[in-house]
Formats: C-alpha cells, structure tokens, sequence
C-alpha cells in the first residue's frame, strides 16, 4: 500500500507546513531502486524458465508412463471404466506425485534454510555482496506463504503437464489396449 502510505505522509506534511518531498524508496534509491528491479526481473525470467522446462520434463515422463500402461487402460475400459474415468485417475495419479515430492522439496529446502542460518547465513565477502545482503551476511529465511505458493505452482505445473497424457490415455478403446504385444 505504497501509494496510500505516500499520500498520508504527504498529506499530513502539507497539514503540518514541512513542505516535504515524499518519494516512495525506488525513487529516492535511484539507482539502487534500478538495480532491485533488474535483479526482480532477471529472477521472474529464470523461474519462469524453469518451470517451462519443468513442464516439459514432467509432460514427457507422464508420456512415457501412459504409454507404457496401455494395457491396464484398456482392461479397464473394457471392464466398464468411463473415459472421464481415467482422466481423472491419471490426473489425480500426477497431482499426488506432485504433492508428495513438492512436501519433500519443501521439506529438503527448509532444512538447508536451517542449515545456513545454523552456520551464521552466506558470509558477504566485499562491498557489493554486503550492499545486496544488507549486511554482513545474508540470513535466508523460509515462511510459510512461500511454501504454500511454491506448493500450488508444483501442483499446477504438474496438473498441466499431465493432462496432454491423461487425453491420450483416454482414447485408448479396449480393442487397441488388447492388440498391443507390450
């Protein structure tokens, strides 16, 4: 609520006759408030990457999964399993995955956290890595909003990647499943 904030201050400058300039901190920082934003954007543009190529990984593996089960597709389409049926079967199959090793990336994450903050966080070793650290070393930390968004994005990463299997899954009629020799 930066432009609230900004106004308020303002406003009780004028009220107070100080005729103050109130700029919000990127401003005032110049090129410090330049560089915070690059970094920003350099760090949405490389997570943005990865989980396109997460997306990738985790579509292809699913392929390969499905593919290799035609079979069992089949025997269950063929013992009275709906299409929708096995749509859902294969989604909720890669969201559990999903969730279970999201938990333990979350899980492997909040240990390193703890594990750096034990040995006193990541030393800054000259001006700049103090400037960026805001001190002399930089103290991660991990809270709970962080990992429950990280959680979701897993999730729907993992979702999206596997629906384009779990559609080929659900073309299989259970002629095709039977004629195949895997």
């Amino acid at each position: 609520r930066i432009r609230a904030g900004l106004g308020a201050v303002r406003e009780a400058s004028q009220n107070a006759g100080l005729g103050l300039r109130v700029v919000d901190w990127q401003t005032a920082s110049g090129m410090v408030g330049q560089t915070v934003t690059l970094f920003r954007a350099v760090l949405y543009t490389a997570v943005t990457i990865i989980f396109a190529v997460a997306l990738v990984i985790i579509n292809n593996a699913m392929v390969m999964a499905t593919l290799q089960r035609v079979k069992e597709i089949g025997t269950r389409r063929a013992i009275g399993a709906q299409r929708r049926f096995v749509l859902s079967m294969l989604l909720v199959e890669t969201a559990a995955v999903a969730l279970l090793f999201g938990l333990a990336g979350a899980g492997l994450g909040g240990v390193v956290v703890w594990a750096v903050r034990a040995l006193g966080g990541i030393p800054a070793t000259n001006d700049t890595l103090s400037f960026l650290y805001a001190g002399p070393a930089l103290m991660p930390a991990l809270g709970a909003a962080s990992v429950a968004v990280s959680l979701g994005i897993v999730l729907l990463v993992s979702i999206l990647s596997g629906f384009y299997p779990a559609l080929i899954a659900m073309k299989v009629t259970p002629v095709e499943a039977m004629g195949t020799d895997d």
